[in-house]
């Protein structure tokens, strides 16, 4: 059998439904689940579900700062419906998760469809700043220029900006914030932000992926989330050559052939469906990632700022030049 590189692991749960509910016991079964999974899978996506039907579950961003304190190792990689949030505060929110982590965030950049975007755009009613909810071109080019500035707004703060000054009490230097003045079709952003440049620069950006949808929004991301069957389809899409391909396995499929298949097709790394049970976490731990890595094909968890797990560069403030 032809040996492979042995796969990055990571988790996804989709914080939909009533099961991620704010019921009376939701610390005590986060925190079971959070627990369990620390460095045993060096990543967890947590996908938003803003107005799901059966009840959108708890706001991933602010569960994720919620939870880094208490996973000092695994990395968040954090869900927020970018057509319907403001690009500002997902940029804010992001930023403060990477300083509470201490460099372990990330950003799922997320883009309802169909019926789930009707849901979406119906919860929050008609409001001048979005997008045509009718339009998916327009849908995904409000979805391009929303990641394109929350990158910005992370740039806004050169690296050294907090000089914290106590002979001419100053906490910054003001010359080293920088507007980002941009303007799109639905909204504008003049910035600069209002939290420090995160530890990692940029946290790691991810996106969904499937064959028929628009490639901008992968192109411009670290990390295209898709399913095994999809890869080489992805891989044949002009522009996605630096982006890191994690492959996203559910419940029904055969899990080592998965892996293997994931692997030999091109994925750096595998992202595995939980359900948000503790128990299946605890299970998860216990025997399914154990065996994974008994067989080399997931690698040993590290630590550390999670752009450095998946191999990126660190990326210096775009404005710092320009200063």
């Amino acid at each position: 059998m032809t040996p492979i590189e042995p796969l990055i692991l990571g988790v996804t749960v989709d914080l939909g439904g009533r099961a991620h509910g704010l019921a009376e016991n939701w610390r005590e079964r986060w925190t079971r689940l959070i627990t369990a999974l620390d460095g045993v899978a060096e990543f967890a996506v947590l996908e938003d579900g803003f107005a799901r039907p059966d009840g959108d579950g708890p706001d991933a961003t602010l569960l994720a700062n919620w939870l880094a304190p208490l996973a000092p190792r695994i990395g968040l990689i954090a869900g927020a419906a970018l057509n319907l949030a403001e690009p500002f505060h997902v940029s804010t929110a992001i930023a403060t998760l990477d300083h509470v982590s201490e460099g372990r965030a990330g950003l799922l950049a997320q883009r309802f469809r169909n019926a789930r975007n009707a849901a979406a755009f119906a919860a929050i009613g008609r409001l001048n700043g979005f997008p045509d909810a009718g339009s998916e071109k327009a849908l995904d080019r409000d979805l391009a220029d929303a990641i394109d500035v929350v990158r910005r707004l992370w740039d806004s703060w050169e690296d050294d900006a907090v000089i914290r000054d106590t002979r001419t009490q100053r906490y910054l230097d003001g010359g080293k914030l920088h507007y980002v003045d941009f303007a799109g079709e639905t909204f504008k952003v003049l910035g600069p932000s209002i939290t420090p440049r995160p530890p990692q620069g940029q946290p790691v950006v991810a996106a969904r992926w499937a064959p028929g949808e628009d490639d901008t929004t992968v192109v411009q991301a670290d990390l295209a989330i898709l399913q095994v069957a999809h890869i080489a389809a992805f891989k044949e899409r002009p522009g996605t050559e630096q982006t890191l391909i994690v492959a996203e396995l559910g419940e029904s499929d055969t899990l080592f052939a998965a892996l293997r298949q994931a692997a030999g097709a091109g994925a750096r790394a595998v992202s595995l469906t939980l359900s948000g049970v503790p128990e299946e976490a605890e299970a998860f731990a216990a025997h399914t990632a154990p065996a994974l890595r008994a067989a080399g094909l997931v690698r040993p968890a590290v630590e550390g700022p999670l752009r450095r797990r998946f191999g990126l560069t660190a990326t210096p403030s775009r404005y710092a030049s320009a200063a």
